[in-house]
């Protein structure tokens, strides 16, 4: 799925982070997004799920752009952030059958979505009580689990291990099989460089 972004606005305490930022993606490219700390990496991926308002520009999926009133569009898009954006009174299973069911989905995949990330052994445990690389592959069980067609990715290796990177590497591969649109923020620029068709980098 297409993405466009049209002079793209953002500031916090009149402090301006994102000015006049303008970006095409085409349907399942792959694009990096590279620069400082501060420099508006993780508020432009908000911006683009909708989870983030902004304060002037436009964003359109497909055909349609992302308006708090309209949630339509915003159904296409998945934001893996800092955040597992789960209950830690759940366990792993609990927390995939209640996002199942916000979406309206049945809760057939949620089994399978656990054991491709490495956590059936894990299911039936309180996430609170989850590593910081046990929440990560919890993360990317959820955005399997929802299958969106525009994944904004940020940081997506953070506390993995290498079996959990082996583990996104194949992710990735399946994704642009798939034909997913992503956009990939990571510090690592030689990572960004061998798995993205290009870079973005903000400063």
């Amino acid at each position: 799925m297409n993405l466009q972004v049209t002079n793209l606005f953002k500031s916090f305490y009149r402090s301006p982070v994102i000015k006049s930022f303008s970006l095409s993606v085409n349907s399942g490219e792959r694009i990096g997004i590279s620069g400082p700390n501060g420099s508006g990496k993780t508020t432009l991926l908000k911006m683009l799920s909708g989870i983030m308002a902004i304060d002037s520009g436009d964003i359109q999926v497909g055909n349609h752009f992302i308006d708090p009133e309209f949630t339509l569009p915003r159904k296409s898009i998945h934001y893996l952030g800092h955040s597992a954006g789960a209950y830690p009174g759940l366990t792993g299973e609990e927390n995939l059958i209640f996002i199942s069911g916000l979406y309206g989905m049945d809760a057939l995949g949620v089994t399978e979505c656990l054991e491709k990330v490495g956590l059936d052994s894990a299911k039936e445990k309180q996430i609170k009580y989850y590593s910081q690389g046990m929440l990560q592959r919890l993360k990317l069980a959820i955005t399997i689990l929802l299958d969106s067609d525009i994944l904004l990715l940020d940081e997506p290796l953070s506390g993995l291990d290498s079996n959990g990177i082996q583990l996104f590497q194949q992710l990735l591969d399946e994704w642009q099989e798939n034909k997913k649109t992503m956009l990939i923020v990571s510090h690592d620029h030689n990572w960004l460089s061998s798995i993205t068709d290009r870079i973005i980098y903000l400063n």
